[in-house]
């Protein structure tokens, strides 16, 4: 995940509060994942469950989550 794409899941979670470890428990991964994918080191890899679990810990919509990272990427 680039600099840019990373910045809204990263304010996100910041406005809803969450840690890296609470969006790792929820998505199924560890929270090193979620650590690379937030400093830009990896873009995530998910299964269709687990990019389920994302968009509701985000409490973001399927459609929601992939606009923010679109349009990022564009940026």
């Amino acid at each position: 995940m680039s600099q840019e794409r990373a910045v809204k899941v990263i304010d996100r979670i910041r406005e809803l509060g969450l840690t890296n470890k609470a969006v790792a428990n929820a998505v199924g991964v560890g929270e090193r994942s979620i650590y690379r994918w937030l400093s830009y080191d990896r873009e995530p890899r998910l299964t269709m469950v687990q990019f389920a679990e994302l968009c509701t810990v985000l409490q973001w919509s399927a459609q929601e989550l992939a606009e923010a990272y679109e349009s990022s990427k564009t940026n």
